[in-house]
């Protein structure tokens, strides 16, 4: 299961924050480069676009078209109650569960994409 790798990836031996650690999770089978890997070091932390939480924001982008990509922002907005790092980063599961949450919703739509 790919949660699981993408926890160790989080805060891991590469220091990956919570968006790289999605991407690079799924950087075999998405084609996702190493540059593409380190520039979302500046995703983490609440600074993805808007806002969103860095690990849904990367596994929106190897979910596939945007009608994959909107199912699952649904589905982590119902299961976290926010898609906003600052309204979900404190929560009781913390950023790795968050992680995990993201890759296997991510796992999931690209499952049903193939």
């Amino acid at each position: 299961m790919k949660s699981k790798q993408a926890a160790k990836y989080f805060h891991g031996k590469e220091g990956y924050n919570c968006a790289q650690s999605v991407l690079k999770t799924f950087q075999q089978e998405r084609n996702i480069s190493e540059i593409t890997i380190y520039q979302a070091s500046a995703l983490g932390g609440g600074r993805a676009e808007g806002g969103i939480c860095g690990a849904i924001y990367s596994a929106l982008m190897v979910s596939g078209d945007n009608q994959a990509a909107e199912k699952l922002l649904h589905k982590f907005h119902q299961k976290t109650g926010s898609i906003y790092c600052t309204d979900i980063r404190e929560s009781r599961e913390g950023c790795r569960e968050l992680v995990k949450l993201a890759t296997s919703l991510a796992e999931e739509q690209v499952k049903d994409n193939q």
